[in-house]
């Protein structure tokens, strides 16, 4: 009899975790389709992203706050391209994403321009002055910085910040076989930086260019906030993921962001399903935040900015890039909660849910940020596993397995019943 109970048990724990695993999926399908255009600021693909969200919390039973709606906007100044994006070399068309990308606070040029190679031979014929720029038309000259070899880490160092300085006066070429990741601008140079992978490379003499930026100067950004009232209803727990990515590179190419962080969004709303069954001890808070990409912008506001008094928050917990636990998590701040750490590697070590649970020390890099510096405890946990794809176009809802997934959700929850 006892075995039937435990079998029943056991089947019934596999239907509820394939079904929690399932959903996930869904939203991270979701969330990675072209549709939302990379969660960015082109095609206001943030905006759409957050619209979805807040019909979802709907769905699920998530409350707004008292006063307040579920969305909280606040603007900032991006660069962004919105238009068609084309780089040739000689004969050549490269792919952008793949062969190429535009350095995010790029400025605008188009046309055809000769290109003037910066190598270690040329190197010293620029610092002698021997190379008249002032006879040099920026609207017919582009410079490639090409060190590929070269091992003097200082002298790259250099070389890199070059290419960036030059575009003050002149469009520039960086050629890399380092792994390329896009980022967000919050401001714009005069004329386009494009780093371009080694293998699409090549010398030519004349580069064909087709960048056109944008600089919106007070984009109008949302966070999506929410909550499940508990028994002890002004005492918060805080779940956080933030929902922006990097959008799109011109209308052909855009950025995903599976693992960073529709993964992490797929286990707040899963949480939330979860929560939703049974009424938790304290109120919990679901923070979904835009402007991460941009310097931690949606959080930082809100924090400046919150819906309830942050010394009733008990604990942040914030995730980011949930994509593949193969390997387990680390947290962030755990050197900083010893504590707290320990009661979740103790919870994990005697449910044996993921393979190990590593602790790091203080890091300004994501969302949990700002709450740690108002005092508040918070942890930042991300996954470790099979899953590389990071700020690329290959950071792909098929490319992202969600491995333990269920898992580490379970231990979030056990976690949060220790308070």
């Amino acid at each position: 009899m006892l075995k039937t109970i435990l079998g029943i048990a056991s089947v019934a724990f596999s239907l509820h975790s394939h079904a929690q695993l399932d959903y996930a999926k869904q939203i991270l399908d979701t969330l990675c389709a072209p549709r939302y255009h990379g969660r960015g600021y082109v095609d206001n693909g943030d905006i759409k992203a957050a619209d979805f969200l807040v019909k979802e919390f709907q769905r699920i039973g998530v409350k707004e706050f008292p006063g307040h709606p579920y969305t909280q906007p606040y603007s900032f100044g991006v660069n962004t391209f919105p238009y068609p994006i084309e780089v040739v070399l000689g004969d050549d068309t490269l792919t952008p994403g793949a062969d190429y990308l535009v350095t995010p606070i790029s400025g605008s040029a188009q046309g055809e321009f000769e290109l003037y190679e910066i190598n270690e031979q040329t190197f010293n014929d620029v610092y002698k002055g021997e190379i008249n720029f002032s006879e040099m038309d920026p609207s017919q000259t582009i410079f490639a910085f090409n060190f590929l070899g070269n091992s003097d880490k200082m002298l790259n160092q250099k070389i890199m910040q070059l290419s960036y300085e030059v575009t003050k006066y002149f469009p520039s070429i960086y050629v890399t076989n380092q792994k390329q990741m896009y980022s967000v601008g919050r401001n714009q140079t005069v004329y386009p930086r494009i780093s371009i992978d080694s293998a699409a490379y090549h010398k030519v003499d004349k580069v064909q260019l087709k960048i056109n930026s944008k600089f919106v100067p007070n984009y109008e950004s949302k966070n999506v906030v929410g909550y499940i009232p508990g028994k002890k209803k002004k005492k918060y727990i805080v779940f956080s993921a933030h929902y922006d990515h990097l959008g799109r590179m011109g209308p052909d190419t855009y950025f995903p962001g599976a693992n960073d962080n529709a993964s992490g969004v797929s286990m707040l709303l899963s949480l939330a399903k979860k929560y939703m069954q049974e009424q938790p001890k304290y109120s919990i808070v679901f923070c979904l935040f835009s402007g991460e990409e941009a310097g931690l912008l949606g959080s930082k506001y809100f924090v400046e900015h919150p819906y309830f008094p942050l010394k009733k928050v008990k604990m942040v917990l914030n995730v980011d890039i949930m994509g593949g636990a193969d390997d387990g998590i680390t947290v962030v701040n755990g050197t900083k909660h010893e504590k707290l750490f320990n009661k979740m590697v103790e919870i994990n070590d005697h449910e044996k849910l993921i393979p190990s649970v590593k602790k790091r020390g203080e890091s300004a890099n994501s969302d949990h940020h700002f709450f740690s510096e108002s005092g508040v405890p918070a942890f930042f946990i991300y996954s470790r596993g099979s899953v590389k794809n990071y700020h690329d176009i290959y950071d792909t809802a098929e490319n992202t397995p969600l491995t333990n997934f269920d898992q580490v959700q379970k231990l979030l929850e056990k976690f949060v019943d220790t308070f």
